[in-house]
C-alpha cells in the first residue's frame, strides 16, 4: 500500500494544474461553508449584544430582598457578579400623566450602572450621590422638563396604604398616601432613554431617576440583579430554586411551555407561597440566546436560511469536486489496470483514491477555514458600514472566531470531498487490466445515447 500511495502523490506533483484547481474547489467549498457558519454565529452574538444593550448583561432579579442577605448572592458559585439597585424614595412631581405622579429616585452601585443597561441620550451617568439621570418620557408622557444641568429638589418619601409600603412593581391605589421624610437637592446630569420593564414596570407610578449609591450606603430592601457565568446560564433555574428554597423540579415544571395539570397547578402555587423569594423576574431572551439560540423564534428563519444555504453548497461542491475526481481517475484508467494486473485488489484501489482525497481535503479544508473567516470578518465590516439602517438600534455585527462553526466547517468539508470522491473509488476499483490496455474503459455508447429526434434531420440534414 506504500507504494501505491507514493504513486499517488507523484502523480499530484506531476498534475499541478488538475491537483491546484481540486484544491481550490475545496477551498471555496470549505471557506463558503465557513464564512455562512461564521456570519451566523456572529449574527447570533450581536441578537446577545442587543439584548444586553436593550435589558441588561443580567440573568436573573430578585427584588425586595433584605440588604443583609446580598453576601448569600455573592459567595454563590456559579454567580459572576451582583448589581445592586437601592430604592431612596418617591417625590411628587407636577406629571400631566394621573397615572405616574412621581419621580422615583433609584439608586445604582457601580455594577448596575454597568450592567443594567441606561441608554443615555444627552450628558453622562451619575457619579455621586447629588447627581441624577432622569428619563426622557419624564417630557413626552409627563409633559415635565427638565434640562442637563438644572438642579432639582425632592421631598421623597414611601407610598403607603394602610401602613403597607408599595413598591415600584405595584400600580398607583386609589388610597395610597405619600409619607414624606428626606428632602434631597440633585443636578441632572444627563438624559437617558425609559428604562426597561425589568427596572419600570409600564404600569408603575413612578418615572425612574438614576442617581449613584455606594454599596457601604445600601441599607433596607434592594433590588439584585444576577450575572451567571456562561457555563452555569444552563443551570439558572436550579440557582432561582436554590435561592427561592423550593424543589428544582417544581419551578422547572413553572417554567415549562407544556401544558399543566390542575394537580400540578396546584403543587406549584403551594410551593411559591412557601417560597423565600417570590418576586423575581429573569431575562430569559438572553438566557435563551447563551443556551440554545435555535429554539428562539426570531432565529427560526435565520437558521433555516443558513442550513440551505449550506446544503446547497454541498451539493454543488460534491458535483465540482467529483468532476476534478473523475479527471483524475479517468487520466489513470491504464495506471489502475496495471496494478490490478499484478495484483492490487480492489479495496487497494479504493483506498489509493481516499487517500489523494485525504491529501487535497487537508490542504484544502485549512486553507479554506482561513480564507472564509477572512472573507467573513470582511463581509461583518462591509455590513455594518453600507447597511446601518437595516440593523436595529445598538446592534452592530462584530466578528466572532466560533469553535462551533469552524467544527462544523471542517466536517461538512470532509463529508464534501468524500462523497465527491466515492463514485471515483468505486470507478478506479472496476477497471479490469484487458480494458485498461484496449483503453475501452470510458468507451460505452448504446445506441440509445446516439439517437436523435426526426424533426432535428429534417432541419439540420444528416450533420443535424
Amino acid at each position: 500500500m506504500n507504494l501505491l500511495n507514493k504513486l499517488t502523490i507523484k502523480s499530484l506533483k506531476l498534475n499541478k494544474k488538475r491537483t491546484i484547481v481540486t484544491i481550490i474547489g475545496i477551498i471555496l467549498s470549505v471557506a463558503l461553508i465557513t464564512a455562512v457558519a461564521s456570519i451566523f454565529m456572529s449574527g447570533v452574538r450581536a441578537l446577545q449584544s442587543f439584548e444586553k444593550y436593550r435589558v441588561g448583561d443580567y440573568h436573573l432579579i430578585f427584588y425586595d430582598v433584605d440588604s443583609n442577605n446580598i453576601e448569600t448572592f455573592k459567595n454563590y458559585r456559579g454567580i459572576s457578579d451582583v448589581s445592586i439597585t437601592n430604592g431612596i424614595g418617591y417625590a411628587n412631581i407636577d406629571s400631566k400623566n394621573e397615572d405616574k405622579p412621581y419621580a422615583y429616585v433609584l439608586g445604582y452601585n457601580k455594577s448596575s450602572l454597568e450592567h443594567i443597561s441606561i441608554r443615555m441620550i444627552e450628558g453622562r451617568l451619575p457619579e455621586n450621590d447629588n447627581e441624577i439621570v432622569i428619563p426622557d418620557h419624564l417630557k413626552t408622557n409627563g409633559r415635565v422638563k427638565y434640562n442637563v444641568g438644572d438642579s432639582i429638589t425632592l421631598d421623597l418619601g414611601s407610598r403607603l396604604i394602610s401602613n403597607h409600603e408599595l413598591s415600584q412593581q405595584e400600580q398607583l391605589m386609589q388610597d395610597e398616601k405619600l409619607s414624606v421624610n428626606n428632602k434631597k437637592t440633585y443636578t441632572i446630569v444627563g438624559i437617558a432613554e425609559r428604562p426597561s420593564s425589568k427596572v419600570e414596570p409600564m404600569s408603575a407610578p413612578g418615572y425612574t431617576f438614576i442617581t449613584y449609591i455606594d454599596d457601604k450606603d445600601i441599607k433596607g430592601n434592594v433590588n439584585l440583579y444576577i450575572t451567571i457565568n456562561d457555563k452555569n446560564v444552563k443551570n439558572y433555574i436550579k440557582i432561582l430554586a436554590d435561592f427561592m428554597e423550593v424543589d428544582e423540579d417544581i419551578l422547572r415544571l413553572a417554567f415549562s411551555d407544556n401544558t399543566i395539570s390542575p394537580e400540578d397547578e396546584a403543587r406549584i402555587n403551594e410551593a411559591l407561597v412557601k417560597a423565600k423569594y417570590t418576586n423575581i423576574d429573569a431575562n430569559f431572551n438572553l438566557i435563551q440566546l447563551t443556551i440554545n439560540p435555535l429554539k428562539m423564534s426570531g432565529m427560526k428563519g435565520l437558521t433555516v436560511a443558513a442550513g440551505v444555504v449550506i446544503v446547497i453548497i454541498v451539493v454543488t461542491s460534491v458535483f465540482c469536486i467529483k468532476n476534478s475526481f473523475d479527471i483524475s481517475i479517468t487520466e489513470k484508467i491504464k495506471q489502475y489496470g496495471m496494478l490490478r494486473s499484478v495484483g492490487a485488489t480492489k479495496k487497494q484501489i479504493k483506498k489509493n483514491v481516499f487517500y489523494e482525497a485525504t491529501i487535497l481535503g487537508i490542504i484544502g479544508i485549512i486553507l479554506g477555514v482561513i480564507v472564509g473567516l477572512l472573507a467573513s470578518f470582511i463581509l461583518i465590516i462591509i455590513s455594518n458600514y453600507l447597511l446601518p439602517e437595516l440593523l436595529m438600534a445598538g446592534v452592530e455585527l462584530k466578528f466572532y472566531i466560533s469553535f462551533i462553526a469552524i467544527v462544523a466547517a471542517i466536517l461538512l468539508g470532509i463529508i464534501t470531498i468524500y462523497l465527491s470522491a466515492f463514485r471515483a473509488a468505486r470507478k478506479a476499483s472496476l477497471v479490469s487490466p484487458i480494458d485498461s490496455i484496449r483503453n475501452s474503459a470510458e468507451l460505452k455508447i448504446k445506441a440509445k445515447n446516439v439517437k436523435s429526434p426526426k424533426y432535428i434531420k429534417k432541419i439540420f440534414g444528416m450533420g443535424g
